[in-house]
């Protein structure tokens, strides 16, 4: 019986976080600070040139428009059903793929595009495969976790 209980208060613990989403109004302010902070970033680079603050205030901009698409991405919609649910699941399923390939292939492309027109043989990745890794790692976790709770009621 205690173990029972200890599976669904770990079911109810990743359903509280996985399940979180915003109210549908949320998607508006997701565009307009998405937006902003887009256009913000070339405007910092013409007008703050050279200034001692720049990197920060662009990455500020960055980090705005990312923000934004989060929050359009956990907003409700205006009718949330299962359908939507399986929609939403399927769609992060892709983009979380999609993304770990494209991080994972555009060295080896800028790899044969610059081999081909410069003299230098440096293959660059990207900074923030620690973050994909992490991102793996926590949804194998998640997925085993509630695999296991699942499994044993």
């Amino acid at each position: 019986m205690q173990l029972k209980s200890k599976q669904e208060g770990d079911i109810e613990k990743i359903e509280k976080y996985t399940s979180f989403q915003l109210p549908n109004r949320f998607k508006i302010v997701g565009l307009v600070l998405f937006i902003l902070s887009f256009i913000s970033v070339p405007i910092i680079s013409i007008y703050l040139e050279n200034d001692k603050y720049q990197d920060l205030f662009e990455r500020i901009a960055l980090t705005g428009s990312v923000l934004g698409l989060l929050i359009i991405s956990i907003s409700k919609e205006k009718i949330e059903d299962e359908l939507i649910a399986k929609i939403r699941m399927q769609s992060y399923n892709y983009a979380v793929i999609g993304t770990i390939l494209f991080y994972l292939i555009i060295p080896f492309i800028n790899y044969i595009l610059f081999f081909s027109l410069s003299s230098g043989h440096k293959i660059e990745g990207s900074k923030d495969v620690a973050v994909l890794a992490v991102l793996l790692f926590m949804q194998i976790i998640t997925f085993r976790k509630l695999k296991r709770a699942y499994n044993e009621e």
